[in-house]
């Protein structure tokens, strides 16, 4: 009888690839059989037969991780005669070779169609394998309609903190609160990384005459300058609990960035949708309008470079591309995870460069391992007393690859 979609045969050395699979199986409602998810069953059991049955009767598909470490193990071994004997009986395409590297595999010929995570990621691996399991119907879950893509639900909150040096983390977060004049948070880091950039900014506080340090900030559909005020580590159970203050730098939100002038035909308004459009859908400039070409005249070259440092901004963040496509070579292997990181450094562009004021609607939804669709309206500031607000709106698709 028949338990699992799939059955992940891979060595220890080659887990991260074997691990992000079966999570975005498991996303969709496929089951799978990946070891650290059989602890509690395995244990006691004769390895040797249950296994020989989970790669021999129970799974539709055995997907084979084929590397040099894969070539080497002896369980490994075990895993895929046993998978070569089903293929053998049912005289069909049971084992799913995904290469790591071009190590020669025994039972494996060069012939047999393989994918290869060289070239491609893990996400269109899955992919083309929710496209052999066609007939399974996967369990209730956030699908995209036009697509097979699956983004897990993550519901972990989390709050974007830039640090001086441009380095970002995405902390985990259990309370917060702002008002008009700080910030409290409860900050739950998952990394040694994160631990350390906190405690390097609560020395900061402590040491008598330290420099003051300013850090970005999103949280939800805010961002800000902050300066940390108070970092207190607690323990909570197992559970190590940072609750940290910042004060905003209103100072700092409030200048007027270079963007702020009409040039040509461009408004300042035009400018931040300009620059709202590269930040979200990495959108360059391309071909510059006939009339504001007839406006400048013969020093063109000059005046596509001067409007290139308006759209850019001085305020906060040189905008020359959309963050978006650099997160998800960091995130892409956590698609739920990787679209609240995006959304949070877009909130971080876009209201630190003064590019709105306001987020009326922001939704980002990753389509396929090359796209990302992006539906923005947002509100400039006020500029005028008797003008009400710009209001404008961004949708479309964000390329992921080149």
């Amino acid at each position: 009888m028949q338990k699992y979609d799939v059955a992940l045969s891979f060595a220890g050395e080659d887990r991260q690839y074997a691990k992000a699979l079966a999570n975005l199986l498991k996303a969709g409602g496929y089951s799978c059989f990946y070891d650290e998810d059989e602890l509690a069953d395995l244990w006691g059991k004769n390895l040797y037969d249950y296994l020989s049955s989970v790669y021999k009767d129970r799974a539709r598909y055995c997907v084979m991780f084929l590397s040099k470490h894969y070539e080497q193990k002896l369980w490994t071994h075990h895993e895929r005669q046993l998978a070569q004997a089903r293929a053998f009986q049912e005289n069909r395409e049971y084992i799913l070779p995904v290469r790591l590297d071009d190590t020669e595999i025994p039972g494996i010929p060069p012939t047999v169609g393989y994918l290869d995570l060289r070239s491609i990621t893990i996400e269109e691996v899955y992919e083309a394998l929710v496209m052999k399991l066609s007939d399974t119907t996967p369990k209730p879950t956030t699908t995209d309609r036009t697509t097979s893509r699956v983004v897990e639900k993550d519901p972990t909150e989390y709050v974007l903190l830039v640090s001086e040096d441009g380095k970002s983390y995405f902390i985990p977060f259990q309370n917060a609160h702002w008002d008009s004049t700080e910030i409290s948070l409860e900050l739950l880091p998952e990394s040694p990384e994160e631990t350390a950039f906190l405690r390097t900014l609560r020395r900061h506080i402590n040491e008598a005459f330290a420099r003051d340090v300013h850090i970005a900030l999103t949280l939800r559909e805010d961002a800000a300058w902050v300066k940390p005020q108070e970092i207190i580590e607690t323990a909570s159970g197992s559970q190590i609990v940072w609750k940290v203050v910042f004060n905003e730098e209103r100072h700092r939100q409030n200048e007027s960035p270079l963007g702020e002038v009409t040039f040509g035909s461009f408004t300042p308004e035009k400018i931040a949708e300009e620059r709202a459009k590269r930040i979200l859908l990495d959108k360059k400039l391309g071909e510059l309008p006939t009339d504001f070409q007839n406006q400048m005249g013969s020093v063109g070259l000059l005046n596509e470079a001067t409007l290139e440092m308006y759209v850019r901004g001085t305020n906060g963040f040189q905008i020359s591309a959309s963050p978006i496509p650099s997160l998800y070579r960091s995130f892409g292997n956590r698609p739920g995870q990787f679209e609240k990181c995006a959304r949070l450094m877009s909130i971080l562009y876009l209201k630190l460069s003064n590019t709105v004021e306001e987020i009326l609607q922001f939704d980002l939804k990753l389509l396929n391992s090359n796209q990302v669709e992006v539906k923005f309206k947002g509100r400039r500031h006020k500029r005028f007393m008797n003008v009400e607000p710009h209001t404008f709106e961004v949708n479309g698709t964000c390329q992921l690859s080149e």
